[in-house]
């Protein structure tokens, strides 16, 4: 097959990572897939262009895809990429953000009967609102549609009353070889002054205002309150860290407990393997919550709010802890992680396992050429 994905953004952020594992997936299998993105904006250490090379994948900037619909380079996308689907005849175009999708989606109408298949990946940590211009999205500029989880499929469903056979889902992706357990890893316990026999609880993200660390943090002073030895470590960066952490920090008198590492790359996997429980709120833009996989790939029992997928992903009693958005109902799932060492090591193995089954890479090609041929079977199209 022939497979064009677009995807508006150059951010090494939210979707991206698993946006290129699909294309690499895919080549993997032998199909000729080009990844059509934005050009970066300004030099950063991370970005797409950059992980592209580090991927191997077949990529493209020749195209806007700009968002904000500056008028002379949409103009050029507009002229263009009609142009450019038909003359290099794609079975598939496999949209990811609402503007390739909006944007891509009309240039492929605009070839009407020879127009290639529109596939949608709903990266989502919500169910889009049922709204005109949603509902014009997906029931005119769609074919088929991927989730990641059988809940949300199901609501996404029921929402837009959308046919169910052209309603897949795909499998959420981690390095299992990198989050491999048994692989030697640094003491970093040493490095942030952590006893060697401390309990240890990491969270991972961006700490913007909605990540909910005031229910975090709040949860964390209950622990310590009643487990001294308790310690969290606070994994990433954000703009806005000094009103969402190091303020509230202070002012619950839980700075010494509460150690802020920075953002990690080198020694990110050593960081995480040191803990004893991973722990989430809220997932970032695309919901599928990569660091708490990568935790569960690590054999790390996880402590996860009833947010959007996270339970989905985090089963609860086997591979860790679901507990309400609430910091008594929070601080409880800790307390009893941190007083039963035997059930952390169970939960951790299970979670291991489970990574295993679920989050496979070599899952994810495989799944999106199914997926791929039922909907061009669906059209009445040839699948390759």
């Amino acid at each position: 097959m022939k497979i064009l994905h677009l995807y508006s953004d150059w951010k090494w952020t939210g979707p991206a990572e698993p946006v290129l594992q699909m294309c690499r997936g895919l080549e993997d299998l032998g199909h000729d897939v080009l990844l059509a993105h934005c050009r970066d904006a300004f030099e950063v250490d991370e970005s797409i262009s950059k992980q592209v090379v580090k991927y191997g994948i077949t990529a493209t900037e020749r195209f806007a895809l700009d968002r904000h619909i500056p008028p002379f380079r949409t103009l050029g996308d507009l002229w263009g990429l009609p142009r450019f689907m038909a003359s290099e005849q794609f079975d598939i175009v496999h949209m990811h953000l609402c503007h390739d999708h909006s944007f891509g989606g009309v240039c492929a109408k605009l070839l009407g009967r020879r127009r290639p298949t529109l596939i949608r990946t709903l990266h989502r940590r919500d169910v889009l609102k049922d709204s005109l211009g949603y509902n014009l999205q997906l029931r005119r500029l769609t074919d088929g549609f991927l989730t990641f989880t059988p809940g949300f499929r199901q609501t996404f469903i029921e929402r837009f009353a959308l046919p169910p056979e052209c309603v897949g889902i795909q499998p959420m992706t981690v390095d299992l070889e990198r989050f491999r357990p048994e692989r030697e890893f640094r003491d970093m316990r040493s490095e942030f002054g952590i006893a060697p026999d401390a309990p240890v609880i990491g969270i991972v993200g961006r700490f913007q205002k909605y990540r909910k660390m005031d229910v975090f943090l709040e949860a964390a002073k209950q622990v310590i309150s009643e487990a001294p030895e308790t310690r969290f470590l606070v994994i990433g960066r954000s703009s806005q860290i000094q009103d969402t952490v190091v303020r509230p920090c202070q002012e619950l008198g839980i700075e010494k407990e509460v150690i802020l590492t920075g953002y990690r790359t080198e020694d990110y996997d050593d960081v995480i393997a040191c803990l004893d429980v991973f722990s989430l709120l809220m997932p970032g833009f695309d919901g599928t919550a990569r660091a708490v996989r990568e935790a569960m790939a690590l054999a790390k029992p996880c402590v996860v709010s009833d947010f959007g997928m996270l339970p989905e992903i985090v089963k609860h009693e086997t591979c860790g802890l679901n507990a309400a958005m609430r910091p008594d109902a929070l601080a409880q799932a800790w307390l009893r992680m941190v007083r039963s060492p035997g059930e952390r090591k169970a939960m951790g193995e299970a979670a291991r396992k489970d990574a295993e089954a679920r989050f496979g890479m070599d899952q994810v090609g495989t799944c999106l050429v199914d997926f791929y041929r039922h909907m061009l079977d669906q059209r009445g199209k040839p699948g390759g």
